[in-house]
């Protein structure tokens, strides 16, 4: 047991190694009601154990007379980094459920409505890639969280567009006809805006076979549904089917090779030598 504090002659008192004090009485005896209490107490502390301690713990909110856990900086911190992990698993996996739902009833049922997809192309591949492509942004992925948030947007409004709410809007037009030709441009300009980026995945840095395979065949995708609207040809919907499960056969196994990536296996993506150079 260590030697009690010493007592202070002015005021009677307990001066802690914290620098605080705590009043007493005096004793006949020469003794001390508090002393016993106080040094048992600085025995079992952690002040005790480790001198330093009171510097290291939070101001103020140390006092060995009480019941104290151990409380450090360190704990304080944290003994864990914030790390964020690769959204791009997510949104590829998103983009490819619901492109393959796609398929699926343009290749087999492509006289059948599909609003059986709504909450999928809706909240999975609409919102969930899209909240995805931001966070590709934070993981350093520019030119993917571009392609994320663009296609979770245009699977959002074509989900929205299943709502009778918001199809009520197609009533603007006057005839079938022009409901479908206005399909066709839309879909015209997706697929401009998709082969612009099959372009450019041939000069990105880090650029891969698989990703432009994917684009490519969105971009095929697209554009032949464009053509079925304006020329209400069944076959060409149908080819845009095969497409579709082609472009999502594709994004299932880049969101694989990168999870994988993660776990120290690599799969083959077929990147482009002239990218490999870029790192």
């Amino acid at each position: 047991m260590p030697a009690p504090i010493p007592r202070s002659p002015s005021d009677q008192t307990f001066v802690n190694m914290a620098g605080s004090s705590r009043p007493t009485s005096p004793n006949p005896k020469g003794g001390d009601p508090f002393s016993h209490h106080y040094n048992e107490a600085l025995r079992l502390s952690p002040m005790h154990l480790d001198p330093g301690y009171f510097d290291r713990s939070p101001r103020g909110s140390f006092d060995p007379m009480l019941p104290s856990p151990i409380i450090t900086s360190e704990l304080q911190k944290g003994q864990t980094k914030f790390h964020m992990g690769n959204p791009a698993p997510l949104a590829l996996w998103s983009f490819a459920t619901v492109t393959a739902l796609l398929a699926t009833f343009n290749l087999f049922l492509p006289d059948q409505p599909n609003s059986i997809i709504l909450p999928t192309a809706l909240m999975f591949g609409g919102l969930a890639q899209y909240i995805a492509g931001f966070l590709d942004l934070f993981y350093g992925g520019s030119y993917t969280a571009i392609i994320f948030v663009s296609y979770g947007a245009f699977w959002a409004g074509n989900g929205l567009l299943m709502l009778p709410s918001v199809a009520s809007s197609l009533q603007a037009y006057t005839s079938e006809y022009d409901v479908n030709r206005a399909n066709g441009i839309y879909h015209f300009i997706w697929a401009i805006y998709t082969l612009l980026h099959v372009g450019m995945s041939f000069k990105i840095k880090n650029g891969t076979f698989m990703n432009t395979w994917n684009l490519t065949m969105v971009f095929i995708t697209i554009l032949f549904e464009g053509v079925h609207y304006m020329t209400n040809i069944t076959g060409l919907l149908r080819f845009s089917g095969v497409s579709a499960y082609l472009a999502a056969l594709g994004a299932y196994y880049v969101g694989l090779a990168d999870l994988m990536r993660e776990q120290g296996v690599r799969m083959w993506v077929g990147k482009y030598k002239w990218s490999a150079s870029n790192k």
